[in-house]
C-alpha cells in the first residue's frame, strides 16, 4: 500500500466538504424561507382582495336603490343591481345564488366557471355567516368568499359569491422560487470549485511542509521549508524551519559527543587494560600498576564530565539567569581560586553594578581560567582577577578578566585554544590537561550572549577576557 493510499480523506476534501455542507445547509434554509413567503404573500393578497370586494358590497348594500331612492325591494334586485354596477377585474369574477340556485354572474370571461359547479354552488348556499376557503380547479388555484345576504322583510335567501383566480399568482411565485434555486446551484457550484482552487493554495505550504518532512532524515537535516506571506500558514512552516534548526543543532552536538567520547576515551582504556594486563604478583608492581589505573581513571571522569558539561551547553535550559551582585561574584571566585595553588593572589578592580546572569556559572568559568592560570604559572607568578561595566558604542558590558604572569601562550595557539581538545605547549609543572576546560569557558561566554578572548606574548603571562551585555533591571539607577 503506497502513502497516497494510506493517507485517505485529505485536509483539502474535508475543508471543502464541510464548507459545502455549511453552505448547502444555508441555501436551502433561504430557499424554502422565500418559498413559504412567496406563497404566502399570494394567499394574503387573495384575502385582503376578497376582503376589499365584501368591503364594496357591503357599502353598496347600505345605500338605496338609485332608481327610486328607497331601500331594495328584494335581495334579487340588490344583487342584481351590484354585479351589474360592479365589474371584476381580470383575476375575479362574481355571482349570486339565490334560494339554492346560482343565478346573476358578472359581466367577464372567467377560466372556471364554479357557478356552474352544482356541488361547490349547493355548499355555498348552505352559508348562513360570511365564509372564505380555497381550492384546486382544472385551471389552478382558487381563492373564494361567500357572503350571506338578507332583506328586511324578504323571505328569500341569496349569497354573494367572490372568486379569486391564483393560478398567475403562483405562477409569479414559482418562477421567483424557481430561479432562486438555480442561482443557488450555481452559486454552490461556484462555491465549490473556487473553494477547491483557494484550499489548494492556502494549504500549499503545508504540502510542502510534509513533502519535506517526508525528505528529513538523520543524514540530512539541512532543508527548510521556503515561508512566504505573514498569515498562520507562514507563521507555521517559519516554527518548522525553527524546529528543524534545534534538531540539526541537537545532532551535531551528539554527533560531536559520540565523536569526542570515542576519541579521547579510548587512550586511557588502552591504558588501563595494557597495565592490567602485564601487571605481576609483585606487591611494589601491583601497587604502581593501581596508582596508574587510578590516575587515569580520575582523568577519564574529569573527561567525561566535561563533555557532559559542554553536552548541556547546547541546551536552552543551560542558563538560570538572575540579578546579581558583580562584585560579590569576583570576590567570590577570587576566594575560591586562591585555595587552587601558591600563588600570589590580587584584584585588580570590581565592577559595582548588578547584572543579569548565572552566577554559577560565571563562577565556573572564572574558576577555570584561574586553573589555567595555576597549570602555567609558579609560585613568585602573580594571578589577578578583575571588573569593570565598560561603554562601547552605546552599549554597556560586563567585562571580567583573569590575568596572570606565566609562560603566556603562543601566538599560533591563540586563535584556537578554545577549541574542543585544543592543547597548547605542555604546562610548567607537566600536567597535561583535557582540552575541554577553555571551551567550556567559551560556551558559558556564548550562552549570554558575549564571547571569551585571550591577549598573551608568549614568556610574558596571558589574560582572558569575558565580555557579556549588560541587562540592567527595571528601576535601578546608574
Amino acid at each position: 500500500m503506497t502513502t497516497d493510499q494510506r493517507r485517505g480523506v485529505t485536509a483539502r476534501t474535508r475543508i471543502l466538504a464541510w464548507i459545502m455542507l455549511v453552505l448547502t445547509i444555508a441555501v436551502f434554509v433561504i430557499v424554502l424561507s422565500t418559498a413559504r413567503a412567496e406563497l404566502s404573500r399570494v394567499r394574503i393578497q387573495a384575502d385582503a382582495e376578497l376582503q376589499h370586494e365584501v368591503d364594496k358590497f357591503r357599502d353598496f348594500a347600505s345605500k338605496p336603490d338609485p332608481t327610486h331612492g328607497r331601500p331594495y325591494a328584494s335581495v334579487q334586485k340588490l344583487m342584481t343591481s351590484h354585479l351589474q354596477t360592479n365589474l371584476p377585474e381580470q383575476s375575479e369574477t362574481f355571482f349570486s345564488i339565490i334560494d339554492g340556485k346560482e343565478d346573476q354572474r358578472s359581466v367577464d370571461n372567467p377560466p372556471v366557471r364554479l357557478d356552474k359547479d352544482p356541488g361547490f354552488v349547493a355548499e355555498a348556499a348552505k352559508v348562513t355567516t360570511p365564509q372564505t376557503g380555497e381550492l384546486s380547479t382544472d385551471s389552478g388555484r382558487v381563492a373564494y368568499a361567500v357572503m350571506p345576504v338578507e332583506v328586511e322583510g324578504q323571505s328569500q335567501t341569496a349569497q354573494l359569491v367572490i372568486v379569486e383566480f391564483l393560478a398567475g399568482q403562483y405562477e409569479e411565485a414559482w418562477a421567483t422560487i424557481w430561479t432562486m434555486t438555480g442561482i443557488a446551484v450555481i452559486a454552490l457550484i461556484a462555491a465549490g470549485f473556487f473553494g477547491w482552487l483557494v484550499a489548494g493554495r492556502v494549504l500549499a505550504p503545508i504540502r510542502e511542509l510534509s513533502e519535506t518532512a517526508s525528505g528529513i532524515g538523520e543524514d540530512d537535516l539541512t532543508r527548510r521549508i521556503e515561508v512566504t506571506g505573514n498569515d498562520d500558514v507562514a507563521h507555521l512552516g517559519d516554527t518548522f524551519n525553527r524546529m528543524l534548526d534545534r534538531l540539526e543543532s541537537a545532532f551535531d552536538g551528539q554527533r560531536q559527543f559520540l565523536d569526542d567520547a570515542g576519541h579521547e576515551l579510548r587512550t586511557p582504556i588502552t591504558v588501563v587494560r595494557g597495565h592490567l594486563d602485564v601487571m605481576g604478583d609483585d606487591p611494589e608492581d601491583r601497587r604502581h600498576t593501581l596508582e596508574l589505573v587510578g590516575d587515569e581513571l580520575k582523568r577519564m571522569s574529569r573527561l567525561v564530565d566535561e563533555l557532559i558539561m559542554l553536552a548541556r551547553s547546547e541546551r536552552p535550559d543551560f542558563l538560570v539567569l538572575a540579578e546579581a551582585d558583580l562584585t560579590d561574584l569576583v570576590l567570590e571566585s577570587f576566594s575560591k581560586a586562591s585555595a587552587l595553588a601558591p600563588r600570589r593572589w590580587i584584584i585588580d578592580t570590581t565592577p559595582e553594578a548588578f547584572g543579569v546572569v548565572d552566577e554559577q556559572r560565571l563562577t565556573q568559568a572564572l574558576l577555570q581560567l584561574a586553573a589555567n592560570s595555576v597549570d602555567y604559572t609558579d609560585e613568585s607568578d602573580t594571578i589577578a582577577f578583575g571588573g569593570r561595566i565598560a561603554d562601547e558604542d552605546s552599549e554597556r558590558m560586563i567585562e571580567l578578566w583573569v590575568r596572570d604572569t606565566g609562560t603566556g601562550v603562543a601566538a599560533e595557539d591563540q586563535s584556537r585554544i578554545f577549541e574542543r581538545f585544543a592543547r597548547s605547549k605542555k604546562t610548567r609543572h607537566g600536567r597535561q590537561g583535557t582540552g575541554l576546560g577553555l571551551t567550556i569557558v567559551d560556551r558559558i561566554a556564548k550562552a549570554h550572549g558575549g564571547s571569551v578572548t585571550v591577549s598573551s606574548v608568549e614568556g610574558e603571562g596571558a589574560t582572558f577576557l569575558l565580555r557579556l551585555p549588560w541587562h540592567r533591571e527595571e528601576g535601578e539607577t546608574s
